[in-house]
């Protein structure tokens, strides 16, 4: 009699795939999936499956774990690993802005970027247009330029702050906003300087929120003026 083929024979291809699946719903289900034999556990461990994990970026239960609690540290470092999007991002905002290593951060941060995590391409923009050298600046210009076309701006602001306003609130080393990181350099441009008194009139005058960096200075036609007050906003996200 013809007889199906059991589960425990599938092809190591299809059980990765159903651990992938399983976890991108649900990291707790991955974890039952791969107690129900050895095919299952086998799959689990690969780094499409590590990579799929649902792991909510707004969700600190995830980012305050316990030094002594192994399996959830070692799940993250798994994920880390295996080149996990999130897992990525956020350990790169704690190299930048929480006493890690910059330079790694920064790192991190452009390959989560090239990935097209319009977060991650924010702070990129954000940090290379606070450096005093033109070249970088007008990289992050660049940058900045796409997601305002793109209506990104207040989505990656929203995710952004809510990372540096979680758990992680008394640790913060906060970027500068000096006279010389301002973008416009045109002396003839008759908005420029003005992006400070623009800011605090949106935020103190008649009530401030993130989605205002995309109002709050767009009827200014110098695109460098807005970067520039987009780089008060971006400092003052760690508020």
């Amino acid at each position: 009699m013809y007889r199906p083929t059991g589960p425990a024979n599938l092809p190591h291809d299809v059980w990765t795939l159903i651990a992938g699946r399983t976890a991108a719903q649900s990291v707790r289900d991955l974890c039952s999936l791969r107690m129900s034999c050895t095919a299952a556990r086998n799959a689990g461990d690969e780094d499409f499956v590590y990579r799929c994990a649902n792991i909510p970026i707004w969700d600190q239960r995830w980012w305050s774990v316990s030094p002594m609690h192994h399996p959830g540290r070692n799940f993250l470092a798994r994920c880390r690993q295996s080149g996990h999007v999130e897992v990525l991002f956020r350990y790169a905002v704690s190299d930048l802005f929480l006493g890690g290593c910059r330079f790694a951060g920064m790192e991190t941060m452009h390959v989560v970027a090239a990935q097209g995590h319009s977060a991650a391409q924010y702070i990129v923009a954000m940090m290379l247009m606070l450096r005093d050298d033109a070249e970088s600046k007008n990289k992050g210009l660049q940058t900045f330029c796409w997601l305002e076309a793109a209506g990104a701006l207040t989505n990656c602001k929203l995710v952004f702050r809510g990372v540096v306003q979680g758990t992680w609130r008394h640790l913060r080393r906060v970027p500068r906003l000096n006279e010389e990181n301002q973008v416009c350099s045109l002396h003839a441009c008759p908005s420029r300087g003005n992006m400070g008194a623009i800011y605090r009139h949106q935020r103190y005058g008649r009530g401030w929120d993130v989605n205002d960096g995309d109002g709050g200075a767009g009827h200014i036609s110098c695109v460098h003026c807005r970067a520039d007050y987009e780089l008060i906003l971006f400092v003052h996200l760690f508020d």
